[in-house]
């Protein structure tokens, strides 16, 4: 028998045992019961979250139209991450109309996160052929994934040479295209702050977060990128890694330093982690520590909506 392709790597395939909020099944109703006793029991991590609760759903409704970058000028920071996270919360929380739109030029993952039977197959290059033919928003459902929350997600191109076609021209083209029919539009960036597409969607934005992590090599070279930055709304994104001998407080007080809108931790979390993977995310199951941290993150944007 002669070798030869064997397909497409599906996500069945990667977790063939059934999961329930990102963990196996078999512990799925145990958790459940633990989180629903645990709920029961007032605490001051319950009092803080039912506050975050109320000025994330008192927030103001928007104006027009709102463009968010998500940066950094390193990888493997997540981006993607806090892309899908924030839209996941602005969708379902304030009831916006969200997209979350995969803009980085090299093989983005920001569609791979919806699940499988919710994904769509086309990508922001098919949009782009087809525009000129749409006339109301819901013409646009096919070429989106669209999440339980509401959040709808604009895929990238799979083709190399579709993806070297877009440059910031087109890009503005897809976002005032796409502001005609969506409250906020977030730009999944590549990496980097200072290449023609970064420049363009810093320029074009009403607000930027700006992700990284706290270990000391990323976190200086994010503090760097600030000094050039320069816009007036600025949130910081620290997804934390697994630290043991680093001090991460204070990598978080010298960017609190640095008088952003806010700077928010984002706790490592493998149930997290699991459920991105799984195509599984679901907010109110994870623990309280992450839940506190997503939703400081999403009020940080929410605040500066126009």
């Amino acid at each position: 028998m002669s070798g030869g392709p064997t397909g497409a790597l599906r996500r069945r395939d990667v977790y063939p045992a059934a999961l329930v909020d990102g963990r196996p099944a078999r512990n799925g109703a145990i958790s459940r019961l633990r989180r629903q006793a645990d709920r029961l029991l007032t605490s001051a991590g319950e009092r803080e979250e039912a506050a975050l609760e109320r000025r994330i759903r008192t927030q103001p409704g928007v104006t027009r139209a709102n463009t968010v970058a998500l940066i950094s000028p390193k990888g493997g920071v997540g981006k993607t991450t806090s892309t899908f996270l924030v839209g996941n919360l602005l969708a379902g929380h304030l009831q916006l109309r969200v997209i979350a739109v995969d803009a980085n030029p090299d093989f983005g993952t920001l569609a791979r996160l919806a699940p499988d039977h919710r994904r769509s197959e086309y990508s922001l290059a098919d949009l782009f052929e087809h525009s000129q033919r749409f006339r109301t928003a819901a013409e646009l459902n096919p070429y989106v994934s669209r999440l339980p929350s509401g959040l709808h997600v604009l895929g990238a191109p799979r083709d190399p040479e579709q993806v070297a076609s877009l440059g910031p021209d087109r890009y503005g083209e897809l976002v005032a295209f796409l502001s005609c029919f969506y409250e906020v539009v977030l730009l999944d960036l590549g990496t980097g702050v200072a290449g023609p597409l970064a420049r363009f969607a810093i320029d074009r934005a009403d607000q930027v977060v700006l992700v990284t992590t706290p270990e000391w090599v990323t976190a200086t070279v994010v503090l760097e990128a600030l000094t050039h930055l320069q816009h007036d709304r600025t949130t910081v994104a620290l997804n934390k890694s697994m630290q043991h001998a680093a001090d991460v407080s204070v990598i978080e007080e010298r960017f609190r330093d640095e008088h952003l809108h806010r700077a928010v931790a984002i706790p490592y979390d493998e149930q997290l982690a699991t459920m991105l993977d799984t195509g599984t995310y679901t907010l109110d199951a994870l623990a309280r520590p992450t839940r506190l941290a997503i939703k400081r993150l999403g009020l940080g944007v929410a605040e500066q909506l126009a």
